[in-house]
C-alpha cells in the first residue's frame, strides 16, 4: 500500500516512536529546528566569556575545519537539520538510493546537491553512522536518535527505545555529546562565545548570548515612531541588529540636541581625572569667579551635573547670540542641590568652566580626549557654535554616525574604559549612572522612579535629546542602542546656528509624527520607553 511513498510510511512510523504528530514534519520543515545548543551550559558573562565545555569554536574557512572529519550537515549548507540531514542520514539506513533519497531533503542553499555528492559522503563515514556505538547502523536506533537529537530531545526523551542491545554509548549523554562533536562549526543558532569586543563589528545575537527575536522586538517597538532615523543595537561590542528609514543609511548623520549633554559631562571627568579640576564637589566660582560674591557662589559642580544648580528650567538659550554669556549671568531661583530643574542654560556652563581649566575651546577637548580615542572621525563629527561663532555648544547639538553614537555609549558601559585606556574616571562614571531620583550626571536614569512608581524589569541610563534622540545603556549586559529622529541637516562641520533664518534648524520629525501646526489627523506618538526597557531586558543572558 505504501511502496511508491515508503518515506513518508518511514516518517509517520518514526515520528509516532518520537511521540510526535505526522502532520508536525511539514510545520518543522518550514521553520528553524529547536537547536541542540539551547540547554548547553550557559555563556560565562562577557567579561570572562569562554565557549561553553565542547563547543566548537568557530572558523571560516570551511563548513566544518576539519576537512576528513564527519559532520551531520549531510547536505553541506552550514546547518545539521532534522528535515534535510537527518531525514537523508535515516533514508540512507533504510536502503533508500539515487533521488529517493534526498528528494525533498535537500536545502535551498546545499552544496552537495545531488545524491551522488550526498552519498559519496555518508558513505567515505559510514562507520559514524553507528551512534549508539553496537557496531551496528541501523535506522530505529541510530537513524532515529540522529532525528531526536536535531530536533532537541534530550535526556531520557533522547534515547528511550532507540538503543542496540550491545550499546556502548548507552546514556543520553554519551550519544549526545558524541552527536554534539559532529555537527557543524558555522551552524547559525551555535553560540560561539565572542569575546568582548570595541570595533562594533556585525555578530549574529547568538554569538553574544541573546536571540533574534529579542532583537527584532526592539527594533519593531522603536520603528512604531515614524520619525525614526535609524536604530542600532549593540552587545559586548558588536552591531547585533541595525534598521533606517528610507532615506537614511548607516553613514547618515543625525544630530544629539541633549544627548551632548551627556558628552560634555563625560569631558568634565576627563579633566577631573587629570587634576584641572578638583572633584565634583568643586564651587564652580573658583572656576567662574564672577559669581565670587554672589547669590551663586556656594554652587558646586555636583550640583550642575546633576541639575540642582538652582537655575530655572525656563530658559531661551538656544535663541540667544552669546549663549555663554547668558548661561553665565542667569539669576539662581531657589537654593542649590534643593530641587531638580531641567536647564540648558545650566549645561552651557560647562563651555566655559573646560575653557578656563584646560585652557583649550570645549569641541577641542572633547575631541582630543574622548571622541578620537575611541575611534570616531573627528572629521566627521559637527559640532556646534552658537551665533557668534566662537562659543561651543556644550547642551547641545554633536552630530554623528550612529555607531559613533553607540561607541560613547559603550564607553559608558565599560566605566569608561576604552580597550587598555581609561578614558572617563571609573568612578565618575559610576557616580554618572546612579540616580538622584531619575537622574545622574547629565544622564537620565530609566528606573522606578522615572516612571512614576511602576517597577521596571531592568535598569537603563539614557542620554535623551529633542524630539527623539538617545543613547541607552545597560552596563550589566553591556548593551547598547543608538536611536536618531530624522533631521534636516547641514553638512557642514562647525557650523554656526543661524537664528536670524528661517526656518530654525529643528528636527524634521512633526511631519512624520503628523504632529505640526495645522496637520491633519491624528499625530503618531514616539515610542513608549517603559515597553522599551521591558524589551531591551530580553536582551540579556536569559532572552
Amino acid at each position: 500500500m505504501c511502496r511508491s511513498k515508503l518515506h513518508l510510511c518511514i516518517i509517520s512510523i518514526i515520528f509516532l516512536q518520537m511521540g510526535l504528530d505526522p502532520s508536525a514534519a511539514k510545520a518543522s520543515n518550514d521553520q528553524s529546528s529547536k537547536s541542540p545548543y539551547e540547554n548547553a551550559p550557559d555563556q560565562i558573562r562577557h567579561r570572562l566569556k569562554a565557549p561553553p565545555e565542547n563547543t566548537p569554536v568557530s572558523d571560516d574557512s570551511d563548513v566544518n575545519p576539519c576537512l576528513d572529519c564527519f559532520s551531520w550537515d549531510v547536505d553541506g549548507n552550514g546547518k545539521a537539520e532534522p528535515l534535510t540531514d537527518g531525514l537523508i542520514v535515516l533514508r540512507y539506513l533504510f536502503g533508500f538510493t539515487d533521488q529517493a533519497l534526498v528528494n525533498g531533503a535537500l536545502a535551498s542553499n546545499a552544496t552537495r546537491g545531488s545524491s551522488e555528492a550526498v552519498t559519496d559522503f555518508i558513505k567515505a563515514h559510514e562507520s559514524e553512522l553507528d551512534i549508539d556505538g553496537d557496531d551496528q547502523s541501523e535506522p530505529l536506533t541510530d537513524g532515529l536518535l540522529l532525528l531526536r537529537y536535531l530536533f532537541g530531545f534530550e535526556g531520557s526523551a533522547l534515547i528511550n527505545g532507540a538503543m542496540g542491545g550491545n550499546a556502548a554509548r548507552a546514556t543520553a549523554s554519551g550519544v549526545g555529546d558524541f552527536l554534539f562533536d559532529r555537527l557543524p562549526t558555522t551552524q547559525d543558532d551555535t553560540p560561539s562565545a565572542l569575546d568582548p569586543a570595541w570595533d562594533l563589528a556585525s555578530a549574529s545575537p547568538a554569538q553574544v548570548g541573546t536571540s533574534q527575536s529579542a532583537v527584532d522586538s526592539v527594533i519593531e517597538h522603536i520603528f512604531t515612531d515614524n520619525a525614526v532615523q535609524g536604530a542600532l543595537v549593540t552587545k559586548d561590542g558588536y552591531v547585533i541588529g541595525e534598521r533606517y528609514s528610507s532615506g537614511y543609511d548607516a553613514d547618515s548623520l543625525g544630530t544629539s540636541w541633549s544627548v551632548a549633554k551627556s558628552f560634555y559631562s563625560a569631558a568634565i571627568g576627563v579633566a577631573i581625572g587629570e587634576g584641572l579640576i578638583t572633584s565634583v564637589d568643586q564651587k564652580v566660582s573658583e572656576i567662574l569667579t564672577e559669581w565670587q560674591g554672589t547669590s551663586k557662589a556656594d554652587i558646586t559642580l555636583h550640583n550642575m551635573l546633576q541639575m540642582r544648580s538652582g537655575y530655572s528650567s525656563i530658559d531661551e538659550v538656544f535663541f540667544t547670540t552669546d549663549q555663554t554669556a547668558y548661561a553665565i549671568d542667569r539669576p539662581r531661583v531657589r537654593a542649590p542641590g534643593s530641587r531638580f530643574a531641567y536647564s540648558n542654560a545650566n549645561s552651557q556652563l560647562f563651555e566655559p568652566i573646560l575653557r578656563r581649566v584646560t585652557g583649550i575651546s570645549a569641541h577641542d577637548y572633547l575631541s582630543l580626549k574622548i571622541l578620537a580615542p575611541i575611534g570616531i572621525n573627528t572629521n566627521e563629527v559637527g559640532l556646534w557654535f552658537d551665533a557668534t561663532g566662537i562659543n561651543p555648544m556644550t547642551y547641545c547639538c554633536i552630530d554623528m554616525k550612529a555607531a559613533d553614537f553607540a561607541r560613547f555609549g559603550l564607553l559608558y558601559a565599560r566605566g569608561g574604559l576604552w580597550r587598555d585606556t581609561q578614558i572617563v574616571p571609573a568612578e565618575y562614571v559610576d557616580n554618572s549612572l546612579i540616580a538622584n531620583g531619575w537622574y545622574g550626571y547629565q544622564w537620565w536614569i530609566m528606573n522606578s522612579d522615572y516612571f512614576s512608581g511602576d517597577p521596571v524589569a531592568i535598569e537603563v541610563a539614557a542620554a535623551q535629546g529633542l524630539d527623539g534622540q538617545y543613547i541607552f545603556v545597560w552596563p550589566e549586559e553591556d548593551v547598547v542602542i543608538v536611536v536618531l529622529s530624522q533631521y534636516s541637516h547641514s553638512v557642514e562641520q562647525g557650523y554656526v546656528v543661524d537664528l536670524a533664518g528661517l526656518p530654525l534648524n529643528f528636527p524634521d520629525t512633526c511631519t512624520a509624527r503628523n504632529n505640526c501646526p495645522g496637520a491633519i489627523g491624528d499625530a503618531v506618538p514616539s515610542f513608549g520607553h517603559f515597553e522599551l526597557v521591558q524589551r531591551m531586558a530580553r536582551l540579556g543572558g536569559n532572552p
